[in-house]
């Protein structure tokens, strides 16, 4: 599975305990955990706005300890721009979706955009 941005921020931002023990049980049931160096980069940026650079390199150190990164290469970037133009969605979601379809994953996201691929959580 790919998890995508929405799903880290909710991870680490709910203060609901269901909402964070059913987030954490999605990757519980994952064989293979993977993340776009997108997500890397929108959490990392995120968390520098709202947190600060401690916590930010926390969040990514963590992340990378436990899923997968796969890089944008140029054939996910094409795909990626592809995407973007006919759905006109933004960069960052089309490159995730890019990645999600040419590795053939599910997508744990609740972002509506994902519309290419199967979504996990909705």
């Amino acid at each position: 599975m790919l998890f995508e941005t929405r799903y880290f921020w909710a991870l680490f931002t709910s203060r609901n305990l269901g909402v964070t023990n059913n987030l954490r049980a999605i990757f519980d049931k994952s064989k293979l955990a993977y993340v776009s160096s997108i997500t890397i980069y929108e959490i990392f940026k995120q968390t520098l706005s709202s947190e600060d650079r401690t916590v930010a390199r926390l969040r990514v150190a963590t992340i990378v300890s436990d899923f997968d990164v796969i890089d944008v290469d140029s054939q996910i970037a094409e795909e990626g721009a592809e995407i973007s133009h006919r759905l006109r969605i933004p960069m960052a979601d089309s490159l995730m979706m890019a990645t999600a379809k040419r590795y053939h994953l599910p997508c744990v996201t609740d972002d509506p955009h994902f519309s290419e691929v199967k979504r996990i959580w909705v």
